[in-house]
């Protein structure tokens, strides 16, 4: 781990900070409590405390190094160890640069009103406070690494589930498609030539996009349509489509290929078994919170019954679950013979990916 104080200019500036206000303190009570000459007192702050602040910096070292496995009394005994060294060399080297600086009686005087005791006992409690700070740090420093991991953890299972509900997604069209194809190249070769160009522009759609990328609506929409123009190959007049979305929502990001699976279900739970025209209605709407998305198609009621909602829309759910972390953005309404599907899209998530 690199050291926490070294490698980030901001915690270094205030680190250094908080030794110029102690050097400060120190020598305004050598200047005022002990009634030294201003020379004396800054010498004195100036060389115990510049010592202290390159001593601290190195009193991360052992402290990170130290197996914490331990028990506690071997680590209280290697503390101790530490502590004791680094208050040693201190001492030892703060005394040796006051007589270099000083003379014989200013040193001397330095001693008798502040003793090596009470130094001693200021040195320690400045290692124990050290030994605090690293210690959160480490505490720190661990739990932002736990978070990232953690984090992305949480991201590889939720490709990993957006990729397992898109492979349930686009065989379960693809095979529809194919044998749609295969029934038409017997009844009209043509419109199964015009079908499958139409499936290799909408694959090639669904292909090259994420699954859980975010896209304008309006991208969404033009897919939808080469869609519903597949369909409308095998179901001609059968399948009506009628779209009124305001240029103000196309311009919204959505899911790619969210929609696919709700019209997918229109079509088979209103379209397949019916005599009678089905009509496949858009609605879009925007309030300020949410891109509000309704598709409503008729139906008949014993086919509906009989098919359930398939797992198209159960799709659908998982896949606005995983991307907004919420369960309560897709409704599903059902009355006197028509089927609604409303899909509500958060604006505070347009940020493409």
């Amino acid at each position: 781990m690199n050291h926490p104080i070294l490698n980030q200019s901001r915690i270094f500036k205030l680190y250094a900070i908080v030794w110029l206000i102690v050097a400060a303190v120190h020598t305004g009570i050598n200047w005022y409590v002990y009634d030294f000459s201003v020379g004396i007192a800054v010498a004195d702050s100036l060389i115990f405390n510049v010592l202290m602040f390159f001593l601290g910096l190195s009193v991360w070292f052992p402290i990170f190094y130290i197996d914490r496995t331990k028990e506690r009394v071997s680590l209280i005994v290697q503390y101790i160890v530490v502590g004791a060294v680094t208050v040693g060399v201190w001492l030892l080297l703060g005394y040796e640069l006051l007589e270099l600086f000083l003379n014989q009686e200013h040193t001397e005087a330095l001693t008798g009103k502040n003793p090596v005791v009470i130094r001693a006992t200021v040195g320690g409690l400045i290692f124990m406070l050290f030994v605090l700070i690293y210690y959160m740090l480490i505490f720190y420093n661990e739990l932002e690494e736990k978070n990232r991991q953690h984090e992305t953890m949480n991201r590889l299972l939720r490709e990993t589930e957006l990729n397992a509900l898109k492979s349930q997604l686009n065989p379960h069209f693809l095979f529809n498609s194919l044998n749609s194809v295969s029934a038409l190249t017997i009844t009209d070769a043509d419109a199964a030539r015009e079908m499958i160009n139409k499936l290799s522009e909408f694959m090639r759609y669904s292909l090259k996009k994420n699954e859980d990328a975010l896209l304008p609506l309006r991208q969404e929409l033009k897919n939808i349509a080469r869609y519903m123009e597949i369909e409308k190959v095998r179901f001609g007049d059968r399948l009506l489509c009628e779209s009124e979305v305001p240029q103000d929502c196309k311009d919204i990001l959505v899911p790619v290929l969210i929609l696919q699976p709700i019209f997918e279900n229109a079509i088979k739970h209103g379209v397949y078994e019916s005599i009678e025209p089905v009509s496949i209605r858009t609605f879009c709407r925007l309030n300020n919170e949410y891109l509000e998305i309704s598709v409503i198609n008729n139906f008949e009621d014993d086919e509906m019954n009989r098919k359930g909602e398939g797992v198209g829309l159960a799709n659908v759910q998982n896949r606005l679950q995983l991307i907004y972390n919420r369960a309560d953005l897709l409704t599903i309404n059902k009355e006197n013979s028509y089927f609604e599907v409303v899909i509500r899209i958060p604006l505070n998530s347009q940020t493409p990916s």
